[in-house]
């Protein structure tokens, strides 16, 4: 049965939210993850927030992907190695919803490791993310987070505190460790600007905020991805 279309678009319920994380998933495995670029992709289950725990405010589920930039001088690096799709290993563990995980290459100079979470206030996904240099403990800073992640076309915008909200450093709801996001603050109003009075599902919502969010940070999503489907 087809996904019913979202009643308080731009907004997501929680359950809209874990509905659309699957229907992606479903998708990134049906074409490998060596096609989307990305070493890893695995959604979580519902956690507690770490300062709220006696208040039992779930935080979840959480969309995890990681992807290697395989050479440190490269501004953007959207390629992965190659992998046989045969290889690509969906893995289950009991902390996991779904996983779809492949070999990661251990000679990448840097990892950025993303997390998308639904904004209990905003009631829209939340982009989280991290650059590491190898094995490195902690964070990149920001500058390094503008040279390796963020294309010219996008750096005044984000700088800016455009449309999208612009780069923020805060604490991980689930962690409470420092971590840059993207403040959602404007992304009601951008949903609405693209999506219009279209008709939009649980799944088309997270493509179109790929779009909007992820493709400025890395997150592409190539052809193939969309490939025999109605968006």
């Amino acid at each position: 049965m087809a996904a019913p279309f979202l009643l308080a678009f731009p907004s997501l319920s929680p359950e809209d939210f874990q509905h659309a994380c699957r229907a992606f998933l479903a998708r990134v495995h049906a074409v490998g993850t060596s096609t989307v670029g990305w070493s890893s992709i695995r959604l979580t289950h519902p956690v507690y927030l770490a300062l709220s725990l006696l208040r039992h405010d779930p935080v979840g589920p959480v969309l995890k992907i990681s992807r290697n930039i395989d050479h440190a001088g490269m501004r953007q690096c959207d390629t992965a190695s190659p992998v046989d799709p045969e290889d690509t290993q969906l893995e289950a563990t009991e902390d996991d919803l779904e996983a779809i995980v492949r070999p990661s290459d251990s000679s990448a100079a840097l990892q950025v490791d993303y997390e998308i979470l639904l904004s209990p206030t905003y009631q829209v996904p939340v982009l989280y993310f991290m650059l590491r240099r190898g094995n490195q403990p902690g964070p990149m800073e920001i500058d390094a987070v503008y040279h390796y992640l963020v294309a010219d076309q996008y750096r005044e915008e984000l700088q800016a505190v455009g449309v999208m909200g612009g780069i923020s450093l805060g604490y991980h709801p689930q962690s409470n460790t420092p971590i840059f996001f993207v403040h959602p603050c404007n992304t009601p109003d951008a949903m609405r600007q693209i999506a219009g009075h279209q008709n939009v599902t649980p799944e088309a919502y997270l493509i179109i905020w790929f779009g909007l969010i992820g493709n400025h940070l890395g997150l592409h999503l190539p052809s193939e991805l969309l490939k025999d489907r109605e968006q």
